[in-house]
């Protein structure tokens, strides 16, 4: 993009604008760092930003740009900061209106150049970068960066003063059950347990003291619970059913570290894998006279599991956490990738933060090592004509999520949605933004960066394409700069506009002269109605106020809007409250309120 298009965007974690005059800006190398640090971004020097303005930056210009051009090659190259990852056609000048601006591309620092940092010292001068600022690391973000930037194996590191005795032998033996059924032959099924987890990986002898200490995978493996919350507070395994819940918020199953299981990887992976699966659909297929049970969605399941265990970053601060919806999986774990999202979806690249762990699961069936996982899990869902995986890292809390929905793709299937909520105005709407909307059904929510992956347009475009949409009503938004997420709006009113400012003006007359008969829940005939805690809330509302809004519940409840919205629709369903206006002027009210 041209420097307007980006002034147009604005700044956001990828693009930053520096006023320039005569000298390098102090600043610059604190947003260097943190863009290297994080995912890269854009630079430009001698654009300057105007509060109050319609048109917030302009273009200021550089006095002495080859001045200032070399005062920035001799200080990135100086001692200021620890590593020049630019290169020649990084930095270039750029002519607007008889003006010298300079647009400098700071890449992505490769894992093993990591920390980027300032004045030599990493603990005070390491930034990663946050929407539209920068901000300084915190001494466990910087010792990650370190830890990851090496390639030896930090989970075969010795943890002295942990042996044999701080790992569950139960957990050992039903492991060593499941190398044995399928490594047949293998020399190590005769070894005696500490042989076998010696050739494993889980324990090593200390050439300096002849000790034999666990390691951190082995550990993480097969530890006993105690033993592992000692040596990482931080470890916390989570795994949440969500099929038969009302909201994003409760859950119907959960296996989680509560005393009653020895809460390692090992067992937390054959008490998940199994929910996982249950009840997927798996089509008859024989090879020879067997029945073949496993799919590729199984298989694909099994290779995200295993992604979350061995990428996690069990040294910081979050949670091993897997969910399972109606319709969708999701995979989170603590910790950012080391090579680009885009790097991950092309395969073939494979850079393991834990090897022991990743050796661990691969001897037992479980995990590819060859950077081919991620594009078997992107084939199996492409197989089943389901919306592509989405994989995301989240700088601002150092986490990876992948996102894997079951609902189709295909635009035909989604047709009659889009008729039922669109009507007519989906005639007036073209191919790109039926996309959009097919995508924000599909996924709940989607993002710029989202649509980026769908439609082959420019960022500035699609930001220009979005907020039409929001203009319009066809989309709801929330949040802000690269955070803003677009939901489909299922309040959209397509009768014809008159008519909808008619039902909201008659709607704002009923409500002042209604006498309102109902002062509780109890006051409802419910008929053993099952209602959500969020539902309840909005009902009490309405019985209190006489209406609600998507607004109104957003404000008073603390949710985001597009739960709002679903609660409502819920409610509708359930014949409790009916909705009255459209779009903006959408109000909730109860079916009869003289109950």
């Amino acid at each position: 993009m041209d420097i307007f298009e980006l002034m147009d965007i604005g700044e956001n974690s990828e693009i930053e604008f520096k006023k320039a005059k005569n000298s390098v800006p102090k600043d610059l190398w604190e947003t260097y760092s943190a863009m290297a640090n994080t995912n890269g971004g854009t630079i430009v020097l001698g654009v300057e930003e105007r509060l109050g303005e319609a048109e917030r930056f302009c273009v200021s210009g550089i006095n002495s740009v080859e001045k200032v051009l070399k005062d920035f090659w001799d200080t990135i190259n100086g001692n200021k900061v620890n590593k020049n990852i630019l290169m020649d056609r990084d930095v270039e000048i750029i002519d607007i209106d008889s003006k010298k601006v300079i647009r400098i591309e700071v890449p992505r620092a490769n894992y093993s150049d990591k920390p980027i940092f300032l004045n030599g010292n990493p603990y005070n001068g390491t930034y990663k970068r946050n929407y539209e600022g920068d901000y300084k690391c915190s001494v466990s973000e910087v010792n990650s960066m370190i830890r990851d930037s090496s390639d030896d194996n930090y989970d075969s590191v010795l943890i002295e003063n942990y042996d044999i005795n701080d790992l569950d032998m139960e957990t050992v033996h039903r492991y060593r059950n499941m190398f044995s059924s399928r490594n047949l032959h293998h020399i190590w099924i005769k070894l005696s347990d500490e042989e076998f987890l010696m050739q494993l990986g889980a324990i090593a002898r200390d050439r300096n003291t002849q000790k034999v200490w666990v390691t951190v995978a082995g550990l993480l493996m097969f530890g006993k619970g105690l033993s592992i919350r000692e040596k990482f507070p931080y470890l916390n395994l989570d795994y949440l059913n969500m099929i038969d819940s009302d909201t994003d918020f409760r859950y119907g199953d959960r296996v989680t570290i509560d005393g009653n299981w020895e809460n390692n990887l090992f067992n937390f992976y054959m008490k998940v894998i199994n929910k996982l699966v249950e009840g997927l659909p798996i089509p008859f297929r024989l090879e020879g006279i067997v029945r073949v049970d496993d799919t590729p969605v199984n298989r694909a399941l099994r290779e995200a599991l295993v992604n979350t265990l061995i990428h996690g970053n069990y040294s910081i601060e979050g949670t091993i956490k897997v969910m399972r919806f109606r319709n969708r999986f999701e995979f989170h774990n603590p910790g950012n990738l080391r090579i680009p999202v885009s790097d991950v979806y092309s395969g073939g690249i494979s850079k393991c933060r834990n090897k022991n762990l990743q050796k661990m699961f691969r001897l037992i069936g479980f995990g590819e090592n060859i950077g081919s996982g991620f594009p078997k899990i992107l084939k199996a869902w492409y197989d089943q004509k389901w919306a592509e995986p989405i994989l995301e890292e989240n700088f601002r809390i150092n986490e990876v999520v992948l996102k894997m929905s079951m609902i189709s793709f295909v635009p035909e299937v989604y047709r009659e949605k889009l008729k039922l909520m669109y009507g007519n105005s989906l005639d007036s709407l073209n191919t790109d933004e039926v996309k959009i909307l097919l995508a924000a059904i599909t996924e709940g929510e989607i993002s710029n960066a989202r649509v980026q992956c769908i439609l082959d347009m420019h960022s500035k475009d699609i930001s220009d394409l979005l907020r039409s949409m929001v203009n319009r009503g066809l989309l709801v938004e929330e949040g802000f700069g690269r955070g803003k997420k677009y939901m489909a709006n299922e309040e959209f009113c397509w009768e014809d506009s008159d008519s909808c400012l008619d039902v909201v003006g008659e709607e704002s007359k009923g409500n002042n002269n209604v006498e309102k008969k109902v002062v509780s829940l109890d006051d409802l005939n419910l008929n053993n109605v099952r209602l959500s805690r969020v539902e309840e809330d909005i009902l009490n509302i309405i019985i209190n106020d006489g209406f609600t809004s998507t607004r109104i519940n957003s404000e008073k409840l603390e949710i985001p809007k597009h739960i709002s919205i679903r609660a409502c629709n819920d409610l509708i369903e359930k014949g409790l409250i009916k909705r009255e206006g459209c779009n903006r002027a959408t109000k909730y009210v109860l079916v009869n309120n003289n109950l």
